[in-house]
């Protein structure tokens, strides 16, 4: 087993916990579909949380040849996923303990889950900074991070509604424009 691979098996572990959050939700709002009142953006973020996780863990094959881990690099790699996979779980209300309005859910819980993907934001920009030995000036990418940081940060302090729409929408494009990115560094 090479490093790489010793290092992604916990990562993946860590992931799969919030892909299964989000699954087992969407599983538990269809079962329960008559006596709760489900609420579409809270369903679009559970989409955009699981495309995200899903990229964030293709994304680490971008690292599958770099050797010579220590313990505080793979610290710095791993809070962004660990954050993820909190996301996922406080994202997700528990309806089997009684809770039927999505959207008063969504709304109560929005200043944590934005305030946690600020944080994930932050910590992925750290880690390209440390670990990749990113440069914090010339990196277009900035430009989705930032966008993204603030974009979070204005999501947890707003309960607007018509704000929280059109930053899904805003998110959405983020996403795909990070996605796309992606796509062409994993080529090279």
């Amino acid at each position: 087993m090479t490093q790489f691979e010793f290092l992604t098996v916990f990562i993946s572990i860590v992931l799969a916990f919030g892909v299964s959050n989000i699954l087992s939700n969407w599983g538990e709002q269809i079962r329960l579909r008559k006596h709760i009142r489900r609420y579409g953006l809270h369903f679009a973020w559970s989409v955009l949380l699981l495309i995200l996780i899903v990229q964030a863990w293709w994304a680490l094959w971008a690292l599958r040849e770099r050797t010579g881990w220590n313990f505080i690099e793979y610290l710095v790699l791993l809070v962004p996923y660990l954050t993820l996979a909190l996301i996922a779980y406080v994202l997700t209300p528990s309806l089997q303990n009684g809770e039927r309005d999505i959207k008063r859910y969504y709304y109560d819980n929005s200043p944590w889950i934005f305030a946690l993907a600020a944080v994930y934001v932050a910590s992925q920009t750290l880690f390209a900074y440390v670990v990749r030995g990113g440069d914090p000036i010339s990196d277009p990418r900035n430009v989705i991070r930032f966008s993204a940081e603030l974009l979070f940060v204005v999501l947890a302090v707003w309960r607007n509604e018509r704000l929280h729409m059109a930053a899904t929408a805003v998110g959405f494009l983020l996403l795909m424009s990070w996605v796309a990115f992606s796509l062409f560094s994993l080529q090279k």
